[in-house]
């Protein structure tokens, strides 16, 4: 069992995962969402479309190329992560997990050594690093393997969205509890096909989620900061 891997992917991890709902909330406000089936849909689709073949794919190049401590390709993913996020909101937040995951990572008995060769770099100090590039690196720094990696930030994204549905619809933590076991099937789908994508084909697909992430931003009262 990979201890590591299981500590990166905890959701009480300070990186302020929780204060975000990706969207989820402004779903809610306009009813899109609004009971345990249409929150298992969203979440679905949101992995399908949007997390799936943009930041699971930036994952799995991130854990590759932290394996050959190529910070040059890792400097250039980041930069592909940060052009490609449309909504502002998303992209603060994005970068904010970011930065908090890799000054956690830097307490890390198992990646505090690898991770301060990296932050002695001019390179590393001067890019707004994002939560997907450093899950990945963390991810390999554990010492789990692409598959397990990608899996992992899958499987920790998918719960955050359904922990904010059940915060916010509200559902009852049970259904929150069904609706992860039932996109385990396609999580483990997925994670095949978006380690043999080259990371210039990362992103997303699905501009009506971007909207509604810019509207979040608009909501008259809210509880998420995204």
């Amino acid at each position: 069992m990979n201890l590591g891997l299981l500590q990166l992917s905890d959701s009480a991890l300070p990186i302020s995962g929780y204060t975000h709902s990706w969207g989820l909330e402004t779903a809610i406000t306009s009813r899109t969402v609004h009971d345990p089936e249409s929150l298992e849909r969203w979440t679905r689709i949101w992995l399908r479309t949007s997390l799936g073949p943009f930041e699971g794919v930036v994952v799995a190049a991130a854990c590759r190329s932290a394996e050959s401590d190529s910070i040059s390709e890792l400097v250039e993913l980041n930069r592909l992560v940060d052009a490609s996020i449309a909504p502002p909101s998303i992209r603060t937040a994005s970068r904010e997990m970011g930065r908090q995951l890799l000054a956690l990572g830097s307490t890390w008995h198992w990646s505090e050594r690898r991770l301060g060769r990296l932050l002695q770099s001019n390179d590393w100090e001067s890019e707004p690093w994002h939560h997907a590039v450093a899950f990945g690196l963390l991810g390999q720094f554990a010492g789990g393997d692409v598959h397990e990696v990608l899996a992992s930030f899958l499987h920790q994204a998918v719960l955050g969205m359904i922990g904010a549905g059940v915060r916010a619809i509200p559902v009852g933590h049970t259904h929150g509890q069904q609706i992860l076991a039932y996109l385990h099937e396609e999580i483990a789908r997925l994670v095949p096909e978006l380690i043999r994508r080259a990371p210039v084909s990362a992103g997303a697909g699905c501009p009506q989620y971007e909207i509604l992430c810019d509207e979040q931003t608009r909501l008259y009262a809210r509880m998420y900061r995204s």
